[in-house]
């Protein structure tokens, strides 16, 4: 028996932010928010539309130290200023990184357990109860992977990583408003269009049965595909919207669990001695994992190949790598700054990460490592 949940409440229009976030706060009786947002994101024009869209009397306190991985120091800072300031919520606004933080710091606020404890290999995800603090999620061009996802993970000490997961941890609202994204630039456009592409495939391909997730990944491709080089070239509000719809319907297929190309940029960042972006690094690894699938993915592969328009005689992972090869993104992990003396500790920490359990095809340390190879 397979059990489908779908999800939380979600705003989606044209300008919509300044009405949801009023609307949500008063209707929950908040006044003191506490906002999580990476520090570039708290000035200029959409940082003048969010704070413009608290109720009057609204008290805001922010918090902008976000690391490039959420930290359990981070969240317990964010906890002790939630709890000396007399906070009643929390708003995350913009990048993943923000959001997936202030998913943590829901967990550091309402228990006092070191953060390893409750993570879901401890049993987590029957522990963390529905005490959470509200959370209003408003993502931006980078912010739709973690925007309706019940998980995150988290360093904690000894930059050990693990995964917190519980289906309280998806946020309490999240407003999506294509407005945010018009004047993005061209690579954080090109980088949000990949995570989309390589979340939505990998799910897709991922064990399970899950046919809404199914759908939902195709749907977030083919808008993604239509759409992408419209946004870039024009920055047109149609296409802005599709792209969101886009990234928004990737994110959703992962209520069918986060899966193997997640597992191996998440390591990837965490080895990192530079902040690497997990959606150009899945772009890279996307077709080595499609040739390590193999003949596995042939019953799904008919619906990739008319997804990308590709022709019969064009390669799978060859006809996707060809549509995301002309991206303004590094063309190699070591482009990134992944230094190659870190991959061996990133197959290491990918090869034990449970998502990796919803491979196509087994897949171990040996093979992570040469998918990784293949793309530094």
């Amino acid at each position: 028996m397979t059990l489908i949940t779908y999800l939380n409440r979600v705003h989606f229009a044209d300008g919509v932010l300044e009405e949801a976030l009023r609307s949500e706060i008063e209707r929950n009786r908040h006044h003191r928010p506490l906002i999580i947002a990476e520090c570039g994101d708290l000035s200029g024009n959409l940082a003048d539309r969010l704070f413009a869209s608290f109720p009057i009397r609204t008290s805001t306190e922010t918090f902008a130290d976000v690391p490039s991985l959420p930290t359990e120091a981070a969240a317990l800072q964010i906890a002790r200023t939630y709890r000396e300031t007399g906070r009643d919520h929390l708003v995350a606004f913009g990048s993943n990184r923000a959001i997936d933080l202030a998913k943590v710091a829901r967990i550091a606020i309402a228990y006092d357990e070191p953060l390893a404890a409750l993570s879901s290999a401890e049993g987590g995800t029957q522990r963390i109860g529905n005490g959470l603090p509200d959370l209003f999620a408003v993502p931006g061009i980078s912010g739709f992977a973690s925007s309706v996802s019940d998980y995150a993970r988290v360093k904690v000490s000894g930059a050990h990583q693990v995964l917190m997961s519980s289906r309280h941890l998806i946020p309490t609202v999240t407003i999506c408003d294509p407005t945010l994204t018009l004047s993005s630039t061209v690579a954080a456009s090109a980088s949000a269009a990949s995570g989309a592409v390589s979340r939505g495939i990998d799910s897709f391909l991922s064990r399970g049965y899950n046919p809404p997730a199914d759908g939902l990944a195709l749907d977030g491709l083919s808008r993604t595909v239509r759409f992408l080089r419209r946004a870039m070239e024009d920055d047109e509000l149609e296409a802005r919207r599709e792209m969101m719809a886009g990234s928004l319907n990737s994110a959703l297929s992962l209520q069918k669990g986060v899966c193997v190309v997640h597992a191996i940029t998440n390591a990837l960042a965490s080895v990192s001695r530079v902040q690497i972006d997990p959606s150009a690094a899945g772009r890279l690894l996307m077709p080595g994992l499609l040739r390590f699938y193999g003949d596995r993915i042939d019953q799904k592969s008919e619906a990739l190949r008319n997804v990308f328009n590709l022709r019969d005689d064009v390669d799978l992972a060859d006809g996707i790598a060809g549509f995301l090869a002309d991206l303004p993104l590094p063309n190699r992990l070591a482009d990134m700054g992944l230094d190659g003396e870190d991959i061996d500790a990133a197959a290491s920490i990918a090869a034990r990460d449970r998502a990796i359990g919803r491979s196509p095809r087994a897949i171990g340390m040996a093979d992570i490592r040469s998918i990784i190879e293949a793309a530094h």
